[in-house]
This record gives structure tokens, sequence and C-alpha cells, in this order.
């Protein structure tokens, strides 16, 4: 299915950026507990991005930091030539706008899914693989609310949240408004405990 729409502030600022546990990579859920041994894509916290692309094609990524203070850059790709990705339909990576490594401190993908079925037993497998193989699961807390970007508050995000030494994991699934043209989706996001504090801190604004 192609997306109705790909970028609102694509992947959708404003709530916890956030597709199948199977994408994650890890050593072992049971041992796992640094966000560092976690990857998507084969992309983990604390890798640079000129592993993966040329600086020319990181520059040249749309970014979506209009409303920040510019402490993160976040910016997304698709696949490429170089770099193909097997589980997503869309990536994004967090990045300080001065490093010249480019180093990641938060991943994420979304997958738009077929339908809303689709979308509640993808997230519903997630949330079951991790509450049967992370050993941790009790630091994950839960909350569903409107999503503040659809102002006629139809639009309804279920999120998960589960805390990891240095860092945390998020998993989402968007259900949008028909009156709204985004596409339904789910997504799941890795960063460090100072990408949260940015994010939770409305992107440096409060």
């Amino acid at each position: 299915m192609t997306p109705k729409r790909h970028s609102e502030k694509v992947i959708y600022m404003k709530v916890f950026l956030s597709v199948i546990i199977l994408i994650i990579s890890f050593q072992s859920w049971t041992k796992a507990d640094d966000v560092k041994d976690f990857e998507i894509e084969g992309i983990s916290i604390g890798d640079s991005l000129l592993d993966f692309f040329s600086k020319n094609q990181i520059d040249n990524f749309p970014n979506y930091d209009e409303g920040t203070d510019l402490k993160f850059r976040i910016s997304e790709f698709y696949e490429t030539g170089n770099f193909k990705i097997d589980n997503y339909d869309v990536m994004q990576v967090y990045y300080k706008p001065n490093d010249q490594q480019y180093i990641i401190s938060g991943i994420r993908g979304a997958l738009f899914c077929k339908n809303k079925s689709d979308c509640i037993n993808q997230y519903k497998r997630i949330i079951n693989d991790l509450k049967n193989s992370f050993s941790d699961f009790n630091n994950s807390s839960s909350e569903k609310f409107k999503h503040p970007d659809d102002k006629t508050g139809q639009s309804i995000v279920e999120l998960l949240f589960l805390n990891l030494n240095k860092g945390y994991i998020t998993v989402r699934y968007t259900d949008w408004s028909d009156k709204i043209d985004f596409s339904d989706n789910v997504d799941v996001e890795i960063g460090t405990t100072e990408v949260e504090k940015w994010l939770r801190s409305n992107y440096g604004n409060n």
C-alpha cells in the first residue's frame, strides 16, 4: 500500500516518535539491557551515519527540525542504492547537527499498514514478543491518547515505552482519522536517554 502521505514531520513529531519485533536485532532480549545492544536494519546507537551513507547523502536527507531547538537533527531516509531497507517503509535517525562524525543517538523505523486490522495485529505481536522475551518488561509503561496533530480528536495513538540502561525503546500504533490524509502505521524507535529527555521537553521548547 502506498501511504497517503509520507511526510507530516515524518515520522510524526509532537508525540513520542516511536515494526515488527523481528526487525530489531539484538544479542539476546534476556541479556541486553543497554540501548547500544539493539539495532534496526543493522544500525545501532553510537554508530556513525558515515558507515552507511556518504556525507553528501546525509546532508541531502530531508530534515524535520522546524519547531525544535536544534539540539538534534531529525533526518529521514528511504532505501538507497547503497543501503537496503528490508522491513520498513521509511526510517529516521537523530544526530547532533554540529557533530562531524554524525554519531547516531536515535533510530526509528515505520511501516505503513495495509489496513487497520494489519496495524493492530502487528502492534499486538510486538508487545507480546516483548512480554515473552524481555526479562525486564516490568519497566515498561503504556498509554493511549489523542494525536495532537489532529484537532478533531479522532486520531488515536497507542504507545508502549520500555526503559533501558542509557536509553529506551518505544513501540507505537497510530490510528489516523479518515479525515486526516496520513496512513495508519506501526513503528519502533530506540534512542538514548538524552534523546528521550529532549523529546519529553517538546524538542527543547519547554
